[in-house]
C-alpha cells in the first residue's frame, strides 16, 4: 500500500484566525484613527461599520488563498466541512460552479473555502467581537 503526505501551508484554522485578527486590526483602527466605531456601539453597529464599506467582504475573500495546489489540498483534507459550508451558505449550486468557470475563478473549492471562512468569522462576531472589544477598550 502507498501511503501519500499532503502539506498545508496554511490550514482552515489559520485562514479563520488570520481573518479574525485582520478584523480586531480593522475595528482597531476604525476606533482610534477614523473614529467610525465607539464605545457606544454593540457588536451590530461595528459589524455594519465593517460591512458597509465592503471592509468584512475584503479580509474574507483576502484570505482565501489563491494557488489551486492549496485550495485543492485544503479541498481534499477538508471536503465535508468545506461543501457544508458551500451548500449552507445558498449562494449556488456545484453544477452552476462546475458549467460556469469563468464567473467562478477560483472554482468550487474557492467558493467554500470563503465561505467556510465567512461562516467561522460570522460565528465569532456573533459571540466574541462585544467582549473583545470591551476588553479592548474598555467600552459599553
Amino acid at each position: 500500500m502507498r501511503t501519500y503526505t499532503i502539506k498545508l501551508e496554511r490550514d482552515l484554522s489559520d485562514l479563520v484566525s488570520s481573518a479574525i485578527e485582520e478584523i480586531k486590526d480593522s475595528v482597531t483602527w476604525l476606533y482610534l484613527k477614523e473614529g467610525s466605531i465607539d464605545e457606544t456601539m454593540d457588536k451590530h453597529d461595528i459589524i455594519d461599520v465593517l460591512q458597509y464599506d465592503g471592509t468584512l467582504h475584503e479580509i474574507i475573500d483576502g484570505s482565501v488563498p489563491v494557488y489551486t495546489a492549496e485550495l485543492k489540498a485544503l479541498m481534499f483534507v477538508h471536503e465535508w466541512a468545506l461543501m457544508e459550508a458551500f451548500n449552507d451558505a445558498g449562494m449556488c449550486t456545484v453544477d452552476e460552479v462546475l458549467k460556469n468557470p469563468d464567473s467562478y475563478v477560483l472554482g468550487l473549492e474557492g467558493i467554500a473555502i470563503y465561505h467556510y471562512i465567512d461562516q467561522e468569522v460570522s460565528a465569532w462576531m456573533e459571540e466574541d467581537l462585544e467582549d473583545w472589544f470591551i476588553e479592548k477598550f474598555g467600552a459599553n
